[in-house]
């Protein structure tokens, strides 16, 4: 435990709720109180899980094991910084980035982890996880000119339908389409996507008419169940050409927006004669994955490092729960800088600088369960919990 002997008391660091409340010193809580305006928030992010890429195969032989472990974690880096591009930027501007030699992508390696580790007198195999330093790979996007995105979203629900000969189908076989998402997905994307069970309660919370119908209010029970606010219904439809009766998969996707939803044609795959069906859901898998990627991209990509103030008052219910809206808000990689001004028992008013527009921050927020909402002439952040100071619970539900 960390000590610091200070003004003739000890001042333990980690340590704030248990000295209120056992020591219960009026003048120990306004120390505590004041010097937590003074802990500024880093700008680096421990453990930002964007810049964390997981579940890197490794499998290289040389004349020695240490020779392939070496060539391995060089190659498993290499394959992390691609991995980390293709996760941030767009389709069509990772290209001019990815290119790095091996030196220049060791130095923005923060650090890696070995797991599942085999070696043989000439062979490595491994799983590694690169973590990678968030500032240095904003500076060479920045440098380079490469609009990125750091914004994770929120789980989605993916409801996979297949319709042949004009019937769809969901819960009940054969639907290829729905074995094919359920099959070895992982994903090292900001979207993180949930396939349902298709348990008894998905079978009466939602039909195939209603999954298809487009109407919001009938997935709201399904929703609960998996604990997601967006929903996006993908459609393949197995069809035949006018022209010469080939075959062809249509996709579509429906994604929830406020009262119904929006359908888009992802892609038309002709399919030959004598082929796999499957090869051609996996292939129409991938292109959804990212369709949906791309647009959650877009939507929160971040052009500069300029950097832009707001002011922000958080409702609080004491110490302990602006210490743990505080963590929440070190997490957040577009919020460059949170500066605290004041904090009270019932109210802390902070200075935030962050890239991008309020939209986008908005999004950052929603993610580790927290909102932002303008109020008069100022913005009030709140945490999206059951237990709110009263001001917050006031603006939920005018905001609902």
């Amino acid at each position: 435990m960390q000590i610091n002997e200070t003004l003739g008391f000890y001042f333990l660091y980690d340590s704030y709720l248990y000295m209120i409340y056992l020591l219960k010193f009026k003048y120990l809580y306004f120390f505590v109180m004041i010097s937590c305006c003074f802990l500024a928030r880093s700008s680096e992010v421990e453990a930002n899980q964007v810049f964390k890429i997981e579940n890197i195969e490794v499998d290289e032989t040389s004349q020695t094991a240490i020779a392939a472990r070496e060539k391995a974690l060089e190659i498993g880096q290499k394959k992390a910084w691609e991995t980390l591009v293709r996760r941030v930027t767009l389709p069509d501007e990772n290209s001019q980035i990815v290119e790095l030699s091996l030196d220049e992508i060791k130095g923005l390696v923060q650090g890696y982890e070995v797991v599942r580790e085999r070696i043989s007198p000439v062979r490595y195999l491994a799983n590694l996880t690169v973590i990678f330093n968030p500032n240095l790979v904003r500076e060479i996007l920045f440098k380079n000119g490469v609009t990125f995105s750091e914004t994770p979203s929120l789980p989605i629900l993916l409801i996979p339908v297949f319709e042949t000969n004009g019937v769809a189908q969901l819960w009940k076989t054969p639907n290829p389409w729905m074995k094919v998402w359920r099959e070895s997905f992982y994903d090292n994307s900001l979207l993180p996507l949930i396939i349902p069970e298709g348990d008894f309660q998905d079978i009466k919370y939602l039909s195939t008419a209603q999954a298809i119908s487009g109407k919001l209010v009938h997935f709201n029970p399904i929703m609960k169940k998996y604990r997601v606010n967006k929903v996006v219904v993908a459609k393949v439809s197995k069809k035949f050409d006018l022209v010469d009766n080939s075959p062809f998969l249509e996709i579509t996707i429906r994604v929830s927006g406020h009262d119904d939803f929006e359908e888009t044609i992802i892609d038309i795959i002709k399919i030959p004669p004598n082929t796999d069906l499957n090869d051609f859901m996996n292939s129409g898998k991938q292109k959804t994955i990212k369709s949906l990627n791309v647009a959650w991209k877009r939507l929160n990509q971040v052009a500069s490092g300029v950097h832009q103030r707001i002011s922000v008052e958080i409702p609080i219910l004491g110490l302990e729960h602006w210490l743990s809206i505080r963590s929440k808000l070190r997490e957040i990689g577009t919020l460059k800088t949170s500066e605290l001004v004041s904090l009270t028992k019932k109210r802390a008013l902070v200075e935030f600088w962050m890239m991008g527009t309020l939209k986008q921050l908005d999004n950052a927020l929603q993610y580790r369960r927290l909102a932002l909402f303008e109020n008069n002439d100022f913005f009030i952040l709140c945490e999206l919990s059951s237990r709110v100071p009263k001001l917050c619970d006031g603006i939920k539900s005018n905001n609902k």
